[in-house]
């Protein structure tokens, strides 16, 4: 949060509102995400950058649906599927560090919070999470994972010189995002970039032998995130304040009612998310209350049959 609110009661309690009915906005709109703890600092954000809801909430809804989604499922275990991949970078480009992390049994619990928040969590300097933000959100759902992958990278020296404990190496490694400095967050970025480049999430998955869920945001995102042309230059440009000092997503609030009417290509690929997650849930519903795995499965196969038609509507009207 900025300076000025922490200072501020008065500013912080109307900031902590706004908040309040971004969050739920998002929420009601897809009734089937769920609330993370960290979402809200996500969406802190927007509405610090943006500076009124309406804007913070089309961002917010963005990165909810094609970002953090599988942190909005019913648990973690697809986020902590993404840490486990984590470590598989790790032990392509320091074996040393991995060779630790390894011997002390260090799970990567140190690194959820930078992987939920983009580092908002863990980091003082707005300008520094503007930054970040920035980079993320022109990149694909894992990047976060690179840039934490990156980031300990170039701690090695100091990685390698904490004491052999489990706990010293667990404490360092939380507090590792404070030690960087704005220059050094470019270099991160830059190393990051690279390194997706060179293991990208297909092959990473191969590498580790952990394979995420096909409907998973990191296996959908080609498919879904960057069909939405129309979308992407009104909503992401950069999160660093024009000159002018009106950002450029501002004008999602004047063109979003006109995207809301007609059968529109990002209004289709709206409806596939929703069948595709809808299917994902029924499934998980039906096992959950030990229903027939038949009628599970056809529940869910039907709706995913109905997806997938929607999938080539969209690819013959691109």
């Amino acid at each position: 949060m900025s300076v000025e609110y922490r200072r501020d009661a008065d500013a912080t309690k109307r900031r902590q509102t706004q908040l309040g009915s971004v969050v739920r906005s998002v929420l009601r709109s897809y009734p089937w995400l769920g609330y993370y703890q960290g979402f809200h600092e996500l969406s802190l954000i927007f509405l610090s950058v943006f500076g009124s809801e309406r804007p913070a909430i089309e961002a917010s809804k963005m990165v909810a649906l094609f970002f953090v989604r599988d942190a909005m499922a019913s648990n973690l275990d697809h986020v902590m599927q993404q840490l486990r991949l984590l470590y598989v970078v790790v032990q392509a480009i320091s074996p040393e560090i991995h060779a630790l992390l390894d011997e002390l049994e260090v799970p990567p619990f140190f690194a959820i919070s930078w992987v939920l928040t983009w580092f908002a969590h863990d980091l003082d300097d707005f300008q520094s999470i503007c930054r970040i933000f920035d980079f993320l959100i022109v990149s694909p759902p894992m990047q976060v994972v690179y840039m934490a992958a990156a980031m300990l990278k170039r701690s090695e020296r100091e990685i390698l010189a904490y004491e052999r404990d489990f706990a010293a190496v667990h404490t360092g490694l939380s507090k590792l995002p404070l030690a960087v400095k704005e220059k050094g967050w470019r270099d991160i970025i830059d190393d990051s970039y690279h390194l997706q480049a060179e293991y990208p999430a297909t092959r990473l998955q191969h590498m580790g032998n952990c394979h995420l869920p096909k409907l998973s945001v990191v296996n959908t995102f080609e498919a879904t995130w960057m069909r939405l042309d129309p979308v992407r230059p009104l909503a992401f440009t950069s999160l660093v304040s024009c000159k002018s000092g009106k950002h450029p997503l501002a004008s999602v609030a004047s063109s979003s009612a006109a995207r809301a009417t007609g059968n529109s290509k990002e209004n289709r690929m709206a409806r596939v998310i929703d069948l595709t997650n809808t299917a994902q849930k029924a499934r998980n519903l039906a096992l959950q209350h030990k229903w027939p795995l038949m009628v599970a499965t056809v529940a869910s196969a039907t709706m995913l049959m109905y997806a997938w038609l929607l999938m080539q509507q969209l690819q013959i009207h691109a």
